[in-house]
């Protein structure tokens, strides 16, 4: 495997910020279906590993989280099963789309298949994310605005709660769907 010049850094009791990219750029969370079902992987994946998250944004082709759990193990685990899950999902997903006759998911397809490697049949996402450690709230602040500001940045919504794949809207309003509420860091605060 080559190296990477990224290396990622994991802290006992700090947040994490943790960036995936779909492979070749493959806009394939375009797909508000493959989108949604990232949110409730990772929402499913929250509960089992016992994190919070402060913030996230899904993109058409790549993801940013923030989370934390005091064990720092339990973050990792709940990133491998994030991408584990999602992986099998879009996977299915993706060859069911190429054998109804989608152009461009037999393209994908050919090319999640391609890029597989060990035990695998697909690799979805690039061979590897980038994790940060968040140690100071004013980090968290810069990364949470980073995220959110996503969609903008990409030319998709003109304001950040515009965007439904994000945390964003929730932390705005306080009136999103209970499951993108249940995704933020537990304050202690009611909802």
């Amino acid at each position: 495997m080559a190296s990477s010049r990224h290396h990622n850094t994991y802290i006992d009791g700090a947040a994490i910020f943790w960036t995936n990219s779909i492979v070749e750029g493959i806009p394939i969370l375009r797909s508000p279906t493959a989108a949604r079902s990232l949110v409730e992987i990772i929402e499913d994946c929250r509960c089992g590993y016992g994190v919070k998250i402060p913030g996230y944004v899904v993109m058409p082709d790549h993801f940013h989280i923030i989370a934390w759990a005091e064990d720092v193990n339990h973050t990792k685990l709940f990133i491998r099963q994030i991408l584990s899950r999602s992986s099998a999902t879009f996977a299915v997903m993706t060859d069911t789309a190429a054998d109804r006759g989608d152009a461009h998911a037999r393209l994908w397809s050919q090319i999640f298949h391609a890029k597989a490697t060990g035990k695998s049949t697909v690799r979805i996402w690039k061979e590897r994310g980038r994790a940060f450690p968040i140690t100071t709230e004013a980090v968290l602040l810069e990364k949470l605005q980073y995220i959110h500001n996503n969609p903008v940045r990409a030319g998709l919504v003109e304001h950040v709660e515009d965007w439904e794949f994000s945390s964003a809207a929730c932390l705005a309003s306080g009136h999103s769907p209970a499951k993108h509420q249940r995704l933020l860091l537990d304050t202690g605060e009611s909802t």
